[in-house]
């Protein structure tokens, strides 16, 4: 009968007849580089695209400034581009540069904004109280704001009255009552007047 070893007994492997291969014997695996899904190709196309457009609407918002006016046309294509952008910000589809030109345009146009609303406050401020201080100059003067002076220097006055003892003092010149506003503005304004180059 055939001795088998017992359970205890420590059995020795075979050395195979084959040569062993070691890992460093074998050529690395070759990295296979997967090609860009359709998704990331269309994001990378929307990022591009957003970028130039955020870059153009800056733009036409700096030309549009130096106008004085803003077209509707600038305005729905300054929404347009903002919805754009805000919808593949939140859909993951734009890159950290764009995000950041994103953040910058907007951030840029909010302070030229808010800067117009304040400018626009005050010129509306001075423009109610140059009217009521109008009002107040006819409402004292009476019919006589409504006389012109030409024709009053050309009719002679009645004898023994001087011109002291007129009905309404003489107003004072139109340059002695804009002078604030003119103040006002020049501070305001860098440029205020057209320069040779401008005309």
């Amino acid at each position: 009968m055939p001795r088998f070893p017992s359970s205890n007994a420590r059995t020795r492997t075979q050395p195979s007849s084959s040569p062993s291969l070691s890992h460093s014997a074998l050529p690395p695996p070759r990295k296979r580089l997967c090609a860009p899904s359709p998704y990331d190709r269309r994001s990378s196309a929307m990022d591009a695209t957003i970028h130039a457009e955020l870059i153009a609407v800056e733009a036409a918002f700096i030309q549009e400034l130096a106008g004085g006016q803003f077209s509707q046309g600038f305005v729905e294509r300054f929404l347009a581009t903002l919805q754009r952008a805000t919808e593949a910000v939140e859909g993951g589809a734009l890159s950290i540069p764009t995000s950041h030109l994103l953040q910058t345009v907007l951030r840029r146009v909010s302070i030229v904004a808010g800067r117009l609303h304040a400018d626009e406050a005050v010129a509306t401020r001075l423009a109610d109280e140059a009217t009521d201080a109008a009002r107040e100059v006819i409402n004292r003067m009476g019919s006589q704001a409504f006389v012109s002076d030409q024709r009053s220097s050309l009719s002679p006055s009645p004898p023994g009255r001087s011109c002291r003892q007129m009905r309404h003092p003489p107003s004072p010149p139109s340059d002695l009552l804009l002078a604030p506003y003119r103040r006002w503005f020049l501070d305001h304004f860098a440029f205020p007047y057209l320069t040779a180059a401008d005309k």
